[in-house]
């Protein structure tokens, strides 16, 4: 058992529990019990103090690369995958001890994350829950030989069912699918679909027949409005938006804009160290990508957070940079974007049940911050206590 006494609270994201402190009593991996602050006695070695701290569920980052890290693209592609793997799992331990106890990784070389999150999840070696989609399964596009064997690639609806049916067959937790162009791919024009609405249906098809939500790489307006028609779960970026991209993702149920906006961000303050073709494509989409988020705002649609950590350096386990750019640039408070980052993310992945906010029954993955992160975004710099699965992975017992 261990107790988290005198805990300041955030209401939005805790469940049950109408005061602004109070003592959080975990066990055996999970929230057993939610007090009145200083009410619940224990053994010294069994009591934090959180005085002065705010405890939060663990924060969800739901679109990274853990098999990226901004270095030289070419250099990554020829190190040996058993480097890789090591290096994938320093930077999801990394994640984690800066709070973020849930990641999506949603694209690797050679499906490498997939066996790393099984480890994981056996309880072998200690990191975030990961959910993975292993490699990503593409159109033949310009550019898809930049990250390697990173894409999968397929053509026709019978080789994207195909394709689908490998990646589950393999373990993968999500489907991954390249929509647009990239950003990053040499030659590929972010606005652009280059996938067919008939192959993407097909690949959706599949999908769920064997129960996997899909993510869709889309930046252009016509392919986030193919993504929502054809059931895709997030629509990853999803940065080039209309009038109906709004109303069409404000009438549905299932699919969800996924934006990231830091690497924009980021290849335009820090150009002088990014490829020539980052820097211009960022650009041209900044200011649209900011505008679409700030009409999803004001048409309160329910968004994710995410960093696509990885595709910079100093990305993974930094993500204090798009906490900023939605709180500075589109004008969200500092409490929406950490509701985007617990507890609509948790829905949105629907893992709702288990993580997302502090209830009794839901898995102790909780992270606290020294001062109030949900009126002061820069308070999420001082992270002083980290828990997964109950266990302590940053912080001490004072």
């Amino acid at each position: 058992m261990l107790v988290l006494r005198n805990a300041r609270l955030i209401p939005e994201l805790t469940e049950d529990y109408e005061e602004r402190y109070g003592d959080v009593v975990v066990d055996e991996g999970l929230i057993q019990e939610i007090r009145p602050a200083k009410s619940v006695s224990a053994p010294e070695n069994k009591l934090i103090d959180m005085s002065g701290k705010t405890l939060m569920p663990g924060l969800i980052e739901a679109h990274l690369h853990l098999d990226l890290c901004g270095k030289n693209t070419f250099e990554e592609n020829v190190e040996p995958d058993s480097y890789r793997i090591m290096r994938c799992l320093r930077l999801a331990q990394e994640n984690l001890k800066q709070g973020y106890t849930t990641i999506r990784d949603v694209g690797d070389r050679s499906n490498i994350t997939i066996g790393m999150a099984k480890a994981i999840n056996e309880g072998m070696i200690m990191g975030p829950d990961i959910l993975t989609s292993g490699m990503i399964i593409s159109p033949t596009e310009m550019g898809n030989d930049y990250f390697g064997d990173m894409y999968a690639e397929a053509n026709s609806p019978c080789e994207f069912t195909k394709a689908v049916r490998r990646q589950y067959q393999l373990g993968a937790d999500w489907i991954k699918i390249m929509g647009t162009g990239a950003v990053m791919n040499p030659g590929g024009e972010p606005g652009m679909p280059i996938i067919y609405e008939e192959e993407l249906q097909a690949a959706v098809r599949a999908a769920d027949y064997v129960g996997l939500p899909v993510a869709v790489h889309c930046h252009g307006t016509e392919a986030i409005k193919m993504c929502i028609r054809s059931g895709v779960r997030t629509v990853e970026h999803s940065s080039i938006m209309d009038e109906e991209c709004i109303r069409m993702y404000k009438s549905s149920e299932t699919s969800f804009p996924m934006p990231t906006l830091s690497p924009m961000v980021n290849f335009l303050e820090f150009p002088e160290d990014k490829p020539v073709h980052y820097v211009e494509k960022a650009k041209k989409m900044i200011d649209i990508l900011i505008e679409g988020q700030r009409a999803c705002k004001e048409s309160g649609i329910k968004i994710g957070w995410a960093t696509d950590a990885g595709v910079y350096e100093g990305s993974h386990g930094n993500g204090i940079y798009e906490f900023r750019a939605r709180v500075n640039l589109v004008g969200f408070t500092p409490l929406e974007t950490l509701m985007q980052a617990t507890k609509n993310n948790a829905e949105i992945l629907m893992i709702d049940d288990k993580v997302g906010t502090i209830k009794c029954g839901k898995r102790a993955n909780l992270v606290a911050f020294d001062g109030n992160p949900d009126e002061t975004i820069e308070a999420l710099s001082d992270v002083a206590l980290v828990l997964k699965a109950g266990k302590i992975v940053r912080g001490h017992l004072l």
